[in-house]
């Protein structure tokens, strides 16, 4: 270094020009980095110094080698004294930005040993930042966040927040069974402002942050009267849709029949096959979808009714009497799987039922066994089967006289008849009952329902009948019949006549 000074004083003095020296310079660089690499004694600049020590270099960090260094002492060879050098140190020493600070606070999250940086830490660092005490004040108050506008508008319309007169018709106020959100204290507008958005703004938030009916719902609405055609409108133009769909989408959202109401409708014959292709097109289903659900959807006669046809030669789809084959087709055709059909073909057929059976045994036209075996197919159980074929096969059976079966009963009605109209006694009564076949013991309780509907028939008669009905006994007196005189002035007392009435009335 002393060389190097030397070599360019002597230059000045020798009085060698600027252009001279620029020349010289470049050969005398070596000889300029050698002296300083055997005397590497020039000092760091104190900022530089400061730097180092605020970031805690020490021997051996980082793989650096401090062997000889002393940083203060590099700052008093530049006249920085131990106590300025400890405020360049302090200078030096970087604090986390507003940004990191305000979510450490918010988070609690320890700096060094603390346990969580406290409002005075935070202070304490803003102030370390060169923040006057007013500013750091004021960035005390952004600890607290705001709501964000589109938040404060979906409050709004949700009746979170209360509505600084933006909304047309607000959430409503009257408690229901279930209980309401509470309503929070913040204030809309502060909270939107403090976002830099105007009261104008928050109010177009707001709009677009409640939507309108959905656009189906709002054609509906109008179909149903309920809203009007540009309520529908304004539905779509406050939505998501644009304008230009709106009449596609009311004409979308109008009813029209099903597919199953129109293949329903062909079938019962209401409209013609083009009608039912057209509505079917309506849903977006081709003509030959249509025919098959057409196909599936009309069923065959049912398999009695099928029977029915064939036992009696009635033609079938195909223009012919219903036969096997026909009727094959139809259980095809049918939810009934096609194996069954053979069977429901052979079963197709009836048998008379069991009061027929006995006539026609008793009458000779078939015997027992036949009969038998008909009851059987009827599908009468095994024991009543072997019953019936016990009767069939007995000599009363075999002889009986329908004849007396059919005069037994003549005499019964013949009987209940005169004995209502009070042309018999009991006496009279019990004798033709027990010839009709009626037994002795059971003789009175029929006698005894018989009162009650005699008793009926009486009370429907009017006067004139009562006088017609007492008449006729006492031109018949040896019949003994109940209408005496007594029991007809009886009937018509009931029927509102005095007695001296009642027996004038009789003797006129």
């Amino acid at each position: 270094m002393a060389i190097w000074s030397r070599l360019t004083s002597g230059i000045a003095g020798f009085g060698i020009g600027a252009a001279t020296a620029d020349a010289v310079t470049p050969e005398l660089e070596p000889l300029k980095q050698t002296a300083w690499r055997n005397s590497p004694h020039r000092v760091l600049g104190e900022g530089t110094a400061a730097a180092l020590r605020a970031r805690q270099t020490v021997a051996g960090a980082e793989g650096i080698d401090l062997q000889g260094v002393n940083l203060a002492d590099d700052a008093a060879r530049q006249g920085i004294g131990h106590n300025r050098f400890d405020l360049l140190t302090e200078l030096a020493r970087r604090e986390p930005d507003v940004g990191s600070l305000i979510q450490l606070r918010r988070r609690g999250i320890a700096t060094g040993d603390k346990e969580g940086i406290s409002t005075h830490e935070f202070r304490r660092l803003l102030r370390r930042s060169g923040y006057e005490v007013e500013t750091i004040d004021a960035i005390v108050e952004l600890l607290q966040d705001r709501l964000e506008p589109p938040v404060v508008a979906l409050a709004i319309v949700r009746g979170i927040l209360h509505d600084p007169g933006f909304l047309p018709v607000g959430p409503p106020t009257k408690p229901g069974k279930v209980k309401a959100f509470p309503v929070s204290g913040l204030d809309a507008l502060d909270e939107a402002q403090a976002n830099g958005m105007s009261r104008d703004r928050l109010f177009v938030q707001t709009a677009i942050a409640g939507r309108p009916m959905g656009p189906e719902a709002a054609a509906a609405a109008v179909f149903r009267d309920i809203i009007e055609p540009q309520d529908y409108q304004r539905a779509i133009a406050e939505g998501d849709v644009r304008n230009e769909w709106a009449q596609a989408i009311f004409e979308t959202a109008r009813q029209i029949p099903s597919v199953a109401d129109y293949v329903n409708a062909r079938i019962r014959g209401w409209i013609t096959e083009a009608e039912m292709n057209a509505g079917t097109a309506r849903h977006g289903m081709s003509p030959a979808d249509t025919h098959l659900l057409y196909l599936r959807t009309g069923r065959p006669a049912a398999p009695g009714q099928m029977a029915t046809a064939a036992a009696r030669g009635i033609h079938g789809p195909d223009g012919t009497p219903m036969d096997r084959k026909q009727f094959l087709k139809g259980i095809a055709e049918s939810d009934i799987r096609p194996e069954w059909g053979p069977m429901l073909w052979e079963s197709r057929f009836l048998y008379p039922p069991l009061f027929q059976l006995t006539r026609l045994v008793q009458a000779g036209a078939i015997d027992a066994d036949t009969a038998r075996e008909w009851a059987v197919k009827d599908r009468y159980p095994p024991e009543v089967v072997t019953a019936l074929h016990a009767y069939w096969t007995a000599p009363s059976a075999a002889k009986a006289d329908t004849h007396l079966g059919k005069a037994q009963t003549q005499l019964w009605t013949t009987t209940h008849r005169s004995y209502l109209s009070g042309e018999s006694d009991d006496a009279t009564a019990t004798a033709a009952l027990q010839a009709a076949g009626v037994t002795a013991a059971t003789a009175p309780a029929v006698l005894a329902l018989w009162q009650h509907e005699r008793d009926l028939v009486r009370k429907q008669l009017t006067p004139a009948q009562v006088k017609k009905a007492w008449a006729k006994v006492v031109r018949n007196e040896a019949t003994g019949a109940a209408w005496t005189r007594d029991d007809a002035i009886a009937e018509l007392i009931q029927r509102g006549y005095t007695h001296a009435d009642a027996t004038t009335y009789l003797d006129e």
